[in-house]
């Protein structure tokens, strides 16, 4: 079995490799290459007659029996291996044997660079080492900094956790910090503000909903009591719907197993949370921090105060134009130039039963000429992986840097809290957004690389007899008689 390796496009590739199956086993296609052939045979018939020296029509004669014989009649199975999604191989059988030698040779090759250095970067000691959750072959351009981004704006879903949450922030824990039943300074760089809230002032009180809907009123701590008994359903479904999101080609299981390492080890990498902090309290402290800034934004509202409500949608407008456009820059390193990437691999494979047709009309160099030119496409396109982990690893190191400065208190201690949540969140999209420029760079850096490769050894060669000539080798001296 000749196995091609896809990076988040084994169903379209499947699909495809079906397709050429399909069409080089049917009678219509047949009858075309039939067509074509009698084409070429007159056109070689011509040739021949007016210049038989040349040879014309035998060297088309040899160049369609070696088409046939090699390209389009022996079959063979293909198995369409996800690097990505973690599905079982999907098996194609009746695949013509030109197509998937070609995809089978490239894709390995470049299956087995990337696998290369995607390993030497895990096993790098110190901080230079790259968790294999970070790696580009399993999840893309920078996804701790996905990660990071996504996680920062997660909000609690319940609209009636939600509710009562800001209720009682406002209700209590703002007065708590006025009167200094909570610190404001350690409340502010605390990387855990939900257990600071844990112990309100009891003469104070909020509201509550219960199932059926209907309102209570109860003391801070029975809130307390209460909404901590709800909250770890609500920190589930939001890591269901995270890890949907960031593992879209996962199945169901393998995504919700997976997201709880992944953001564990993005936030370890960049030294935003040690590694007692699991992927459920830094979800729970995003989450109620968003709450917090949530609270100062609606209770201006509530309270009928205009100056708060400007100050708020102005200070939310500034955010978002911001971050806008690294916003924009950075889908196109996550989305854009993958999809790119496989929509010329699936195209590639698709001409292959016109690039034989258009073979048959050809002869000797140009046939080879022809059939280089397609591989040559081929080996372009697997030259993306390898040059993406490289530039993966690159700006995830220099992302751990930048992201553990913005996460410093400026006492020397790291944390995500009230005070470095915006500047963590800012920097992790700045980030994606120089990546993606530099992402646009690996095509046309794979390009001249393989159009180097092609021109080195003629221009080498001509080198060499060019240096012949201006340094002949010495004259050998015969030895004297004695």
């Amino acid at each position: 079995m000749w196995e091609i390796y896809a990076y988040q496009n084994a169903d379209s590739l499947f699909g495809i490799f079906n397709a050429a199956a399909t069409i080089h086993g049917s009678g219509d296609y047949m009858a075309a290459v039939a067509a074509v052939a009698f084409c070429g045979f007159i056109a070689a018939l011509v040739a021949y007659a007016f210049a038989p020296e040349k040879l014309q029509g035998w060297k088309w004669l040899a160049t369609v029996l070696l088409v046939f014989s090699v390209l389009i009649v022996p079959r063979v199975t293909v198995g369409v291996v996800d690097k990505t999604g973690g599905s079982a191989v999907k098996v194609v059988a009746n695949v013509p044997f030109g197509v998937a030698f070609l995809g089978s040779v490239t894709s390995t090759v470049g299956h087995t660079l990337t696998g290369l250095f995607e390993t030497a970067f895990q096993v790098i000691p110190g901080v230079g080492a790259l968790p294999s959750e970070l790696s580009y072959e399993k999840n893309g351009l920078m996804f701790g900094n996905r990660l990071i981004r996504e996680t920062g704006g997660v909000a609690f879903q319940d609209p009636n956790f939600r509710t009562d949450l800001v209720n009682f922030i406002h209700n209590c824990t703002m007065y708590d910090l006025i009167d200094g039943t909570v610190d404001p300074g350690t409340f502010s760089s605390s990387d855990d503000v939900w257990a600071l809230m844990a112990s309100p002032n009891p003469a104070r009180f909020t509201t509550l909903t219960s199932a059926g809907g209907s309102i209570t009123v109860d003391t801070c701590p029975n809130a307390y009591t209460n909404l901590n008994g709800r909250l770890p359903a609500q920190l589930t479904r939001i890591q269901g719907k995270l890890a949907f999101q960031l593992n879209p080609t996962l199945p169901a299981a393998a995504a919700n197993a997976a997201i709880a390492g992944q953001i564990q080890q993005a936030y370890l990498k960049n030294s935003i949370a040690t590694a007692a902090a699991t992927a459920a309290d830094l979800i729970r402290q995003n989450a109620v921090l968003n709450a917090i800034n949530d609270t100062s934004n609606i209770i201006g509202q509530k309270v009928n105060d205009p100056a708060a409500m400007v100050l708020a949608v102005g200070r939310a407008q500034s955010v978002a134009q911001q971050n806008a456009a690294w916003l924009n820059a950075g889908k196109v390193a996550e989305q854009a130039l993958p999809v790119f990437r496989n929509v010329i691999e699936a195209i590639t494979y698709a001409l292959f039963p016109l690039l034989v047709l258009l073979m048959l009309l050809t002869s000797g160099r140009e046939t080879m000429l022809a059939f280089k030119g397609y591989a040559a496409v081929l080996i372009w396109i697997q030259l993306w992986p390898p040059l993406y982990a490289v530039l993966n690893y690159m700006a995830s190191i220099y992302a751990a840097y930048d992201l553990a400065a913005a996460a410093d208190l400026g006492s020397g201690a790291k944390a995500l809290s009230l005070q470095t949540a915006s500047t963590i969140y800012s920097r992790a999209i700045s980030g994606e957004a120089v990546v993606g420029y530099l992402a646009i760079s690996i095509p046309f850096i794979a390009w001249a690389a393989l159009k180097r490769m092609e021109t080195l050894a003629p221009r080498w060669w001509a080198v060499s007899r060019a240096c012949s000539r201006w340094w002949p080798a010495p004259r050998q001296v015969p030895p004297r008689a004695i």
